[in-house]
């Protein structure tokens, strides 16, 4: 089991820990750079390399649709790598990272982007109440409660 205890700031400058950090950061900065060099540009913009351990290299991707576009690229970019020295990489990972995107982070840390702030209008409401008479009952029942919210926000 992992010591959890809070060591002092001293230990990372007495002993080998700082250079193993700083040795393992280089390590991986590397490895980021000959991935980048290895996949096509479009896709180098939309990821980097997270971690590399036990054969397993984890890549953070922007989105859903750059993970996927990266899955038909793994099979060749295994081999590659595996060619440029990394030969003992059994299997490639890759995560989403909502970090790597600029848009998500903008709305995201926006002043005016509140999720209390979202409201429904009468106008939409009216719609949902019109949509949920052909639905089904379980269906039904939720648009109309969505509509019943709608009208409470206005009725403030």
């Amino acid at each position: 089991m992992r010591n959890s205890e809070p060591l002092p700031l001293d230990n990372l400058f007495n002993n080998n820990t700082f250079l193993t950090i700083q040795e393992r950061s280089k390590a991986l900065y590397t490895l980021n750079n000959l991935v980048h060099k290895l996949l096509p540009d479009n896709l180098c913009q939309e990821c980097r390399v997270a971690n590399y351990r036990q054969g397993i290299l984890i890549i953070n991707v922007s989105s859903a649709s750059w993970l996927t576009r990266l899955r038909y690229e793994q099979e060749k970019l295994r081999s590659l790598l595996r060619q440029n020295g990394l030969r003992g990489l059994t299997s490639i990972q890759f995560k989403v990272s909502l970090e790597l995107n600029p848009t998500n982070n903008c709305i995201l840390h926006s002043k005016d982007y509140d999720l209390a702030k979202r409201e429904i209008t009468l106008q939409s409401a009216d719609l949902l109440l019109a949509l949920a008479q052909n639905c089904s009952p379980k269906l039904k029942s939720n648009l109309i409660k969505l509509a019943k919210h709608a009208t409470k926000i206005d009725n403030r």
